[in-house]
């Protein structure tokens, strides 16, 4: 049975769909439907007033000779590489200071290979 009505729902189309869901949203709510949600307002309409200096500036064309461009990676891998540099040199004062602490003399030149 359930085959023959939804044979019949594809048959017959959009039309009945549309009066069994009338019928359906009739009986469960009643004879009338539900009241709709209120509308709420939009927000106000912004007023933008004259645009700053800098924005009409922005919207020029940029001649690459006047402009220094830095790619943003090659900033982050030259911090890293910065930041590489102040670890080796905290981690030489701290041999230094524990090799120190046992009455042992160290020469950062001599652990990094550069001749004295």
């Amino acid at each position: 049975m359930r085959d023959f009505i939804a044979r019949m729902l594809i048959w017959l189309g959009e039309p009945v769909r549309r009066i069994l869901r009338t019928a359906h949203q009739r009986a469960r709510y009643g004879i009338a439907p539900p009241h709709p949600r209120p509308v709420l307002p939009g927000p106000p309409a912004y007023d933008h007033g004259p645009l700053p200096d800098h924005v009409p500036a922005r919207r020029g064309l940029i001649d690459g000779h006047e402009v220094r461009l830095v790619r943003p990676y090659y900033r982050v891998h030259e911090q890293a590489l910065a930041a590489a540099q102040v670890r080796r040199i905290q981690k030489e004062r701290r041999t230094a200071a524990a090799l120190a602490s046992l009455g042992i003399d160290y020469e950062p030149a001599l652990a990094l290979g550069i001749p004295a």
